[in-house]
């Protein structure tokens, strides 16, 4: 048991008594309260933590040779439960805002244990959870300025190693700038062309990434669909309704509405309606099942036949949204930070509150090939899905809309041909805009916007392309949600604003289930059916193709801040080359080691180690013999500084007869 017990047992640490060492540990906290702050918009816990950590630096510091009373452990214990109290009841109940809980913690852990940093070892544990809460900040970091936070980071982590290990020395805090500086280009220019060459990995994720743990807000009654803020909201004081009427639009700004990490950009679904009444639109099926806060792929359709792989999105709310889960389609599976979901008639999940700002889910979905091969090859089944009639009722469509159908499609053979005819007329033949009278009176929404004015915004042509394919026996119904928002391939993450705010078509093919469809005018009637480029130089190489001789600066002006990849490429390989060929010629030059010397300067160093303490960067080797009083480390002193700076360097023999004494 005592063997088990001591192998089991760490090492003793040494205590840190370097200065600058403990200055780079707070300096790496800071870095990441500084994330917290811009990314994480929380504010008062990491300033609170902040200055505490500053005096606990000090009193550490201070106290650093003192025994650890067992009262004060006790009391650091307790504050440490209560920071978990704190996150559980933030996480579950958002007593305190609800606000990224788990970087909270952290941040007080930090905090608490800073009033006890005595050793090496407790200072590399708080800069180890300094990394995790830059790691929490980075899952909202939506811009590459990030990537300065984290070479700071890394640079005061290199900061710590270098200084304790200095003063472990008893040397002065001091490096080498020139290896310094060189250390520090050779990591930029290698990291830049290893940016450029290597593309973002795309693994198959196994489940949604778990940001936030789920609160106890349950169900009340039956369940409600909130309307999005396309239409003007009906209904109680929470904006619940269940209808999207085209007699009334809300205006739409440019404030972010969430954030959106993902690998693929896509339409973010929300709510599905599939019967039209006197202008508005209506669900027929309340209906809905109850489910967990993780919903597993075992509880969800089967994967699309021929899918293209899955991908992850992380959806940070930014304002207040109703209780619906916006995401990509179809879902393999998601996590929500709720106590339970609702998944409707349509395969909408809903929270049973409104989401508030800082609230975080994250869904996985399937990217289904949507290409016209694929789909051209289903047949068209003129029956309704799901066994639901609404889906092939066209309403109160007019005849002459009817005909304008038929005429539309005449010449398609197959369904997808007839739905991307009509598609195509809709956005060829009507414009797109946002500043549209009120619809008269009396006169219907459709018939008004085809045959009247021949403009409107998105709802009118989802409406009238979606009765207008029912109309000839094709399935389809109304979606509403988001558009992509502002993609950054490069950072896979999208930003979502108010005028994303988006409807359009699901058309039913009978191999591929939902076909999202959009006749807007400006937009790809199908969604993407790849992967977006993930190749940091892609732009660069698209672009040389088409390069002339007089282009290349103004294609790099159109990379913006990228423009520099190129241009350090390109110094970098010349100095590459050049202090290959200077080494070469300076190395054959160069006059052959000695012999002896550098089996003796070997003997120097474990020498050294035998005795306990390697010589310091300003203390000679006299100086250093001198303090270690050692007689085999005078004859090799004598040795090394004959060699050195007589050149009279020993024979192996002799050298091996140091070795000896030595062992």
């Amino acid at each position: 048991m005592a063997l088990v017990t001591r192998w089991l047992r760490l090492p003793a640490s040494p205590i840190e008594h370097s200065i600058e060492g403990r200055a780079f540990v707070f300096s790496g906290f800071s870095v990441a309260m500084l994330a917290i702050a811009l990314y994480g918009q929380d504010y008062i816990v990491p300033i609170l933590a902040f200055v505490a950590t500053a005096i606990g630096h000090v009193v550490s510091y201070r106290e650093r040779n003192r025994k650890r009373g067992l009262w004060r452990q006790v009391f650091l214990a307790a504050l440490v439960f209560g920071a978990l109290f704190y996150v559980i009841a933030d996480s579950a109940l958002a007593l305190f805002g609800g606000v990224l809980p788990q970087a909270n913690f952290a941040i007080l852990l930090v905090a608490i244990t800073s009033f006890d940093l005595k050793t090496r070892r407790n200072c590399y544990s708080s800069m180890w959870i300094s990394l995790a809460i830059l790691y929490l900040a980075a899952v909202y970091a939506w811009d590459y300025a990030f990537g300065i936070l984290l070479a700071l980071w890394a640079l005061y982590l290199a900061g710590f190693w270098i200084a304790s290990h200095l003063k472990r020395m008893e040397a002065g805090v001091r490096v080498p700038a020139r290896a310094l500086a060189l250390m520090l280009a050779a990591a930029i220019l290698g990291g830049v062309g290893w940016f450029v060459a290597v593309p973002q990995p795309s693994g198959v994720p196994i489940s949604p990434l778990v940001i936030s743990l789920p609160n106890f807000s349950n169900f009340k009654g039956g369940l409600e669909s909130p309307a999005l803020p396309l239409v003007q909201l009906t209904g109680d004081s929470t904006g619940a309704s269940s209808s999207v009427d085209l007699h009334f639009r809300g205006r739409l700004g440019d404030a972010p509405v969430m954030y959106v990490r993902t690998g693929a950009p896509a339409y973010w679904r929300g709510l599905v309606f599939d019967e039209y009444r006197d202008g508005a639109w209506t669900t027929t099926n309340h209906g809905y099942r109850e489910m967990q806060p993780y919903v597993p792929p075992r509880f969800m359709p089967p994967a699309p036949p021929h899918n293209l792989g899955t991908f992850v999105q992380t959806f940070r709310v930014l304002r207040p949204l109703p209780g619906v889960i916006n995401a990509a389609y179809p879902i393999q599976s998601l996590y929500a930070p709720v106590a339970a979901l609702r998944e409707d008639a349509y395969g909408t999940f809903h929270t049973p509150d409104a989401l508030r700002p800082g609230q975080t889910y994250s869904v996985v979905s399937y990217l289904p090939d949507l290409s016209a091969d694929a789909l051209r090859g289903d047949e068209l089944e003129r029956v309704a899905p799901q066994n639901n009639p609404a889906y092939l009722d066209p309403g109160s469509l007019s005849p002459r809309a009817r005909q304008m159908a038929v005429e539309a499609t005449k010449g398609a053979s197959n369904e997808f041909d007839a739905v991307m005819a009509l598609t195509g007329y809709l956005q060829r033949g009507y414009q797109y805009t946002l500043d549209l009278p009120r619809v008269p009176a009396g006169r219907d929404p459709v018939d008004w916007f085809l045959f009247d004015v021949k403009t409107g915004y998105c709802e009118q042509f989802a409406t009238a392309e979606t009765l207008m394919l029912r109309s000839l026996g094709i399935p389809a119904r109304l979606a509403t949600g988001y558009g992509t928002g502002d993609y950054d391939p490069l950072l896979n993450q999208a930003v979502v604003r108010e005028h994303d705010a988006h409807a359009w078509v699901e058309v039913w093919f009978s191999g591929h289930g939902w076909v999202p469809v959009d006749p807007t005018p400006g937009v790809a009637p199908l969604a993407a059916t790849r992967f977006p480029n993930h190749w940091a130089g892609g732009g660069v190489a698209r672009l040389l193709p088409h390069l002339t001789v007089g282009a290349p600066a103004a294609a790099l002006g159109s990379l913006g801040v990228f423009a520099v990849v190129p241009l350090a490429m390109g110094i970098a390989i010349v100095f590459v080359l050049a202090y290959a060929w200077l080494r070469r010629r300076v190395w054959r030059r160069r006059p052959k080691t000695p012999p002896g010397e550098s089996e003796l300067l070997r003997l120097y160093e474990r020498l050294q180690r035998r005795l306990g303490r390697r010589r310091a960067p300003p203390e000679t080797p006299l100086e250093y013999q001198r303090l270690m009083q050692s007689d085999v480390l005078v004859d090799v002193t004598k040795a090394v500084n004959e060699g050195v700076y007589a050149g009279r360097w020993p024979d192996p023999t002799r050298v091996r007869d140091f070795a000896e004494r030595i062992s």
